[in-house]
């Protein structure tokens, strides 16, 4: 299950899982269009579930609708996120409290709703899509950067809780990703991330979805509570 799919780097992860051979249920809010496209695409390897991330009772129907359509649930990647931001100074009360709702709190909504399968099937992974800014803050970016540093916590307490029964609980932690969604970055934006980068490059949201993948397989059956930082060096 990958929260968010229908565009953006969820887009990209639900096509990466499926060339992989997994079957994907995907949520969708507004991406109507992206999510009709993506189904007709791949037919019954997917199932797309209209739900605001935001909302808990939703998380829970479209869990229990992935079970119902497909049998079993082996991977949650939680990547759905909406944010309104800027600097302490500007940021409104409504604004920090809606990221919180639409960044954080859908991870935790998600993960709740799937603990129970994974705990009764033994097994199990949580990737949560964080952020360099959660780990570093950015200026200006405020609510976002909480929200996603939230998320690092959860995840690393999680694993410790969940560890016994075979659950691994791990957080990939993108820089700026060059997806669809950010055509419209000025190209002074984008200079500004590359003068940051060790790898003079952007990073392309098929190599994070590569990271997930890998965190969803067997191979990494060992590793859990874990921050994975993937951003051609931005961070440092």
């Amino acid at each position: 299950m990958i929260t968010g799919g229908a565009s953006g780097l969820g887009r990209v992860l639900v096509e990466e899982f499926i060339k992989e051979g997994y079957q994907v249920c995907f949520t969708f809010w507004k991406s109507k269009e992206n999510a009709r496209r993506l189904s007709e695409l791949y037919g019954d390897k997917v199932l797309a579930v209209n739900a605001d991330a935001a909302e808990y009772e939703k998380a829970l129907e479209a869990v229990n609708t992935c079970m119902e359509h497909f049998g079993r649930l082996d991977v949650l990647v939680n990547n759905a996120a909406s944010a309104r931001d800027a600097s302490l100074v500007r940021l409104e009360q409504e604004d920090f409290k809606y990221t919180l709702q639409h960044v954080l709190y859908p991870v935790f909504y998600y993960s709740k709703a799937v603990c129970g399968h994974f705990i009764k099937a033994g097994k199990g992974k949580i990737i949560n899509i964080g952020s360099i800014n959660g780990l570093r803050g950015r200026e200006g970016s405020l609510a976002y950067s909480t929200a996603k540093a939230g998320i690092e916590g959860f995840t690393k307490t999680i694993a410790k809780e969940l560890g016994m029964y075979n659950v691994n609980c791990n957080v990939v932690a993108p820089g700026y990703i060059d997806t669809d969604g950010q055509r419209n970055t000025s190209e002074l934006i984008k200079k500004m991330v590359l003068d940051e980068c060790a790898i003079r490059k952007l990073t392309d949201p098929a190599e994070v979805a590569n990271l997930v993948i890998f965190l969803a397989g067997e191979r990494s059956n060992n590793i859990t509570g874990q921050v994975y930082q993937i951003d051609c060096g931005q961070y440092i």
